[in-house]
C-alpha cells in the first residue's frame, strides 16, 4: 500500500470517527432536551388545569346560565324549512318567486 493510500484511509477513518461522534453527541443532546421539554409540558398542563379550575369557580354563575340556555335551546323543536308553495305565498319571503305576477284570465 502506498503512502498516499494510507493517508487516504487514515483521513476516511477520521471522517467516519468524527461523523459517528457527532451523531452520538447530537443524540444525547436530543434526549436531554426532550426530557426537559416533557417535564415543562407536564408543568404547563398542571398550571393550565389549575387556572381553568379557578376560572370555572370564578365564572360559575355565568357558566350555569350558559348551560341552562343551551339546554333550553336543545329542548326547542328544530325549525323545518318551508315548502315551495309556502314560500311563494308568503309575503315576507325574499325568494325569486315572491314577486311573480299572477295570471289574470279575462
Amino acid at each position: 500500500m502506498t503512502e498516499l493510500q494510507e493517508m487516504f484511509l487514515f483521513g476516511t477513518f477520521i471522517y467516519y470517527l468524527f461523523k459517528g461522534s457527532l451523531f452520538v453527541v447530537l443524540y444525547i443532546a436530543l434526549v436531554i432536551v426532550e426530557k426537559h421539554a416533557r417535564e415543562r409540558q407536564k408543568q404547563i398542563q398542571a398550571y393550565l388545569r389549575k387556572k381553568r379550575a379557578e376560572e370555572r369557580d370564578r365564572w360559575k354563575v355565568a357558566y350555569n346560565l350558559c348551560e341552562k340556555q343551551s339546554e333550553q335551546q336543545a329542548a326547542l323543536p328544530a325549525a323545518k324549512p318551508l315548502g315551495l308553495s309556502q314560500l311563494i305565498n308568503n309575503p315576507n319571503s325574499f325568494t325569486a318567486y315572491s314577486n311573480v305576477n299572477k295570471r289574470v284570465c279575462a
